[in-house]
């Protein structure tokens, strides 16, 4: 009447598949630290420090992918989040080396293929394949995007940093960056996709540069620029050496 080796088989695996999820969970966890952290490290000049960080991101994804190969599933969630840090982590290092934005090419654990959510697309959108030849790459190019439009976030705190310190070029880069993003993005129709839901926040990312950049020009034309090392004020005036004495 009921087959329990049948039921056995059933229970195995999902008990099988729990338990993976458990581990990529706790795994997931500890990398997307990790990318955090070395993002707080970036922004405190620790290149080599972020850079550590970051290759032990890389090992522990490379650990989980035949896992996540096994249950694909186990891709959503935890993992992808992840990813997507340690993808924001890298387009900010790239940035602060070299002063371009990350390629695509250049995040491979960020562009690893879903061909589980392929064959889904096959049957629920038969009829559009023909308009959508690059319809499986799209999970993959998502994670790209949302990892650009996170580090955009990292991007104005880099620039409140930079003003601070009187550093106009580096804002002026930051808003540069900001606005070929900004002019990219307007040519995508995301929808309602997760990098959707972010891009409004890239608006409000380029205004916060661009006024800052306007107030720093206005505090150059004013004269109030950042005291040199010969300027500097008195320890019990707190005035400079050229300043009028009543």
């Amino acid at each position: 009447m009921l087959d329990t080796h049948d039921f056995g088989q059933v229970r195995n695996a999902v008990e099988l598949y729990d338990d993976r999820r458990e581990s990529v969970i706790k795994r997931c966890r500890d990398s997307q630290k990790l990318a955090k952290q070395a993002i707080y490290s970036l922004h405190r000049n620790d290149n080599a420090k972020a850079e550590a960080q970051l290759r032990e991101v890389e090992v522990i994804a490379k650990e989980l992918l035949p896992m996540i190969t096994e249950s694909p599933f186990l891709r959503m969630g935890s993992y992808s989040a992840s990813m997507e840090e340690y993808g924001e982590a890298m387009a900010f290092l790239v940035f602060l080396k070299e002063g371009r934005l990350v390629r695509k090419s250049e995040l491979p654990l960020c562009d690893t293929e879903e061909r589980w959510v392929t064959r889904l697309y096959k049957r629920t959108c038969q009829r559009d394949l023909c308009k959508l030849p690059h319809l499986c790459t799209l999970p993959r190019v998502l994670r790209y995007l949302g990892a650009i439009l996170d580090f955009t976030g990292e991007l104005n705190r880099f620039c409140v940093k930079a003003a601070t310190a009187r550093d106009k070029e580096a804002v002026k880069r930051c808003r540069d960056l900001c606005d070929a993003i900004m002019g990219e993005f307007l040519q995508f129709n995301l929808r309602n996709s997760s990098p959707r839901k972010k891009f409004d926040s890239l608006k409000y990312t380029l205004k916060k540069l661009e006024n800052t950049l306007y107030e720093l020009s206005l505090t150059e034309n004013l004269g109030l620029k950042t005291l040199g090392k010969e300027e500097e004020p008195d320890a019990e005036t707190g005035q400079g050496p050229n300043a009028d004495v009543e």
